[in-house]
């Protein structure tokens, strides 16, 4: 008798059309004893479709996605994820973990024609495998496609019988720099078997082999000519020319990605390893770091920082309007005031990476006669989200990501204009900064994306003189520098850890504003400014690899055009639009509504 998930039986000649199918089935034996002398059991399947005999079969057979788990169990038979006997076997599985004992093959896909393909045997810890043959693909027709069967070894460096027809084997988180051991020890049923601290013991064969993988070394720190052992085998049939042939394949060198932030590359090697325990010298086969390098589509964290920390310097600047537009009606008292600010901007940092964004302010405060001068002040509330779009490469495959940036906060801004036309203004503010990834990076297999909140503090300070040019226009010649401090942070991705280093943003601006037509209910004024970043640099390091500094560092120019309107001379209600363009490092155009009402 046999133990299947699913089967398909077919008994019938002549012939025979449609889809048949033994898909998805799964067989999970759980601290289970089954023996072949004792129960008569021939094989275990996830699912299988057998064929008397077909003269003619015209369609679609597959026997995919099965799964058969070991799990704590004795085992004595045959065990096989997928079988079709008139077509494809695909993507099954067998797992084999908790201390499991098996005698026999263990077959992860088997079809008669067609193709094989995806189908792995998993062994996780540590499991009696002495007595067991593994077979990654069985195909009776010669011509058959098999692709991207795998071995999959997690945390096990036991003796395996027989190890053949496998397109690659993959090995997690193997150990490294030891002193290869092997002895025997006794399992919980009383068997015995080769126990090892590293790699996998192949006893008769190890045969047909495609590849073999290295993976999940993201949270080892390796250096150049760290080595690690992932397979011994003895001195029979041709054990020694397979390990050979493995560590020639592709000149012997491997580019492994660690994680998503390094990219490790290693060398096969193949030499007699004296193994402890046995007292004996074996064929091994091993991997030897050459090289260790930061993933450049890490790059992109740094550069996405950057940008964040740009899109909250914006802020500063709808600070600034507003102390100007508060001053410019005239009106002394009480005032309320709203902003908003829309804007679409790109830096250099990254010329793929275009900000659509939104700031708004609100605030209180009033204008007062002082010293024979004018004195605003305010306190606020601001509010800023913007979102944008990334394009990122990991192994030749490009992959597009989306980001958003949210910040809120508040402060305080004041400023004193004397009868001299002379004025000084300045602001303090504080917040948070929140910003999201998803799908900014890979790691082959799977997409990530992170998250990362940080404080920011602000400040600025301007200076600034207004000329008269006629009872209805005026020149207004200002200088205004202004400081933003953004902290670091630190999170972690797919297991690597990535920290922002703080960053300070000082800006100098320089420019000139004419107003004209002050006297009616549409005032217009027009303006210039140049500005320089001083600093504005990202630092970042991922996994403790320092990426290149993104910089906001540079100069721009900015072209500005605005209308103020007051519906009458004694109305409690000013009204304001801005827009502006940008060239240089900051590039793009952005435009601003103000509504300011004095009590």
């Amino acid at each position: 008798a046999s133990l299947m998930g699913g089967i398909v039986g077919i008994w019938r000649t002549g012939n025979l059309t449609g889809d048949i199918k033994a898909n998805q089935n799964t067989v999970i034996l759980r601290d289970s004893e089954i023996s072949t002398t004792e129960d008569i059991t021939e094989d275990i399947v996830g699912g299988i479709i057998i064929d008397n005999k077909i003269d003619g079969y015209v369609g679609n057979a597959s026997a995919d996605y099965n799964k058969v788990e070991i799990d704590g169990s004795n085992i004595e038979g045959n065990i096989i994820g997928g079988k079709n006997e008139i077509g494809q076997a695909n993507y099954n599985s067998v797992i084999i973990k908790n201390g499991s004992f098996v005698e026999g093959d263990i077959v992860a896909g088997w079809a008669e024609n067609n193709i094989v393909k995806g189908n792995s045997i998993e062994i996780n810890g540590d499991n009696n495998l002495t007595y067991g043959n593994l077979v990654g693909y069985i195909g009776e027709d010669k011509n058959i496609t098999h692709l991207d069967n795998k071995l999959v070894i997690n945390d096990f460096s036991s003796a395996i019988q027989t190890v053949k027809s496998f397109d690659k084997i993959v090995f997690n988180d193997v150990q490294w720099n030891i002193n290869p051991k092997f002895v025997v020890k006794t399992d919980k049923y009383g068997n015995e078997y080769y126990s090892g601290n590293g790699g996998i013991f192949a006893l008769s064969d190890i045969s047909n082999i495609g590849n073999i993988e290295i993976a999940n070394i993201g949270k080892t720190d390796l250096k150049v000519d760290d080595r690690t052992y992932l397979i011994f085998a003895f001195d029979v049939n041709n054990n020694k020319q397979e390990l050979e042939k493995l560590a020639n394949i592709n000149g012997g060198k491997v580019e492994n990605y660690s994680g998503v932030a390094k990219v490790v590359s290693l060398k096969m090697d193949y030499k007699e390893k004296h193994i402890d325990g046995l007292n004996i010298n074996l064929p091994s086969l091993s991997a030897v770091v050459t090289g260790v390098e930061r993933n450049k589509q890490v790059d992109l964290v740094a550069k996405n920082r950057a940008v964040a920390a740009a899109f909250v310097n914006q802020g500063t600047d709808l600070i600034a309007d507003s102390l100007d537009t508060l001053s410019r009606d005239g009106k002394y008292g009480v005032k309320t005031f709203a902003a908003v600010h829309g804007n679409r901007s790109k830096y250099d940092v990254n010329s793929d990476i275009k900000i659509n964004g939104w700031s708004t302010i609100v605030g209180v405060g009033a204008e007062n006669e002082h010293n024979g001068g004018d004195f605003s002040w305010g306190v606020f509330y601001e509010n800023g989200s913007g979102n944008y779009r990334t394009y990122n490469d990991f192994n030749n495959e490009f992959f597009r990501g989306d980001g958003s940036l949210v910040y809120n906060g508040g402060g305080i801004a004041a400023r004193y204009e004397n009868s001299h036309g002379v004025y000084t203004e300045g602001s303090l503010r504080a917040g948070m900064l929140k910003s999201e990834m998803t799908d900014a990076l890979s790691d082959g297999e799977n997409k990530y994306g992170y998250e990362s909140e940080t404080a920011y503090y602000g400040a600025h300070i301007g200076v600034g003189k207004i000329f008269s040019l006629g009872d209805d226009s005026d020149l207004d010649v200002y200088g205004k520098f202004f400081h933003t401090y953004t902290e670091g942070d630190s999170f972690n991705v797919a297991g690597d850890e990535f920290e922002f280093d703080s960053i300070n943003s000082d800006r100098l601006r320089i420019g000139a504003r004419i107003t004209s037509n002050k006297e009616n209910k549409f005032s217009t004024y027009y303006g210039l400014a140049y500005e320089y970043e001083f600093n504005g640099d990202a630092d970042m390091t991922a996994q403790g690899l320092k990426a290149p500094t993104q910089s906001l560092q540079g100069s721009s120019v900015m072209a500005e055009i605005g209308f103020n309107y007051q519906p009458t001379p004694t109305s409690p209600w000013s009204f304001d639009l801005n827009m502006r363009g940008y060239a240089g490092e900051r590039q793009g155009g952005s435009f601003n509504v103000q509504a300011t009402y004095t009590f």
